[in-house]
């Protein structure tokens, strides 16, 4: 299984006008659902006028995949869905895309509709520029004082990220690990008298 993965870099946006009614679309790369709320409630107070804020994210990949769509009050499958179908084309994940409707007074019907915020969210991603990144496994490992340099050497090994040691009243070491060499990591530091905690 790869650790490698493509999200965006910073935030990419995208406008489009159909019959009066403005679009106004931006994305960006996640790491969690709390990183969702957080990006939905900047777009919602810098467009306090917009009178819908729909919206898709994509996080993790494979058996871990997260994926969620909100048509926010538009008609049911006609806004959440699409921006959604645009994210799993372009293989991306770890990533929101936002699309905030002025209504211009005109109904659009279903079809304008999906049309409306599948184009606006395929353009925000168009823009968008691409970056690869790697999935990790955070991990707390439990240590007497002689082994904190053999886990932290195994850790390093393996490409991974020593976090924090703390040291009172016993050690514990935070680390990260490639999701790729979790069971690697796992097998090797049977060998070492620790005890793991997810």
């Amino acid at each position: 299984m790869s650790s490698d993965y493509q999200t965006i870099a910073g935030i990419a946006e995208a406008k489009h006008t159909v019959k009066k009614s403005r679009f106004f679309g931006e994305a960006t790369s996640i790491d969690n659902r709390a990183a969702v709320k957080i990006f939905v409630a900047d777009v919602q107070a810098r467009m306090r006028q917009a009178t819908h804020y729909c919206y898709a994210y994509r996080l993790g990949s494979g058996d871990e995949k997260l994926e969620y769509a909100t048509d926010a009050g538009e008609p049911t499958n006609t806004a959440g869905p699409p921006i959604l179908a645009v994210i799993r084309s372009t293989g991306l994940t770890n990533i929101i895309v936002v699309v905030a409707r002025y209504y211009g007074g005109i109904n659009l019907g279903i079809g304008g509709l999906i049309r409306a915020y599948s184009t606006c969210a395929k353009t925000c991603l168009e823009n968008a520029v691409l970056e690869t990144r790697t999935f990790y496994h955070n991990l707390q490992v439990k240590v007497s004082f002689p082994q904190i340099g053999a886990v932290v050497i195994l850790c390093k090994r393996l490409g991974g990220k020593v976090i924090n040691i703390e040291y009172d009243p016993n050690p514990n070491i935070t680390i990260q690990i490639r999701k790729k060499d979790l069971t690697t990591f796992k097998e090797q530091i049977k060998g070492i008298e620790t005890t793991e905690t997810e």
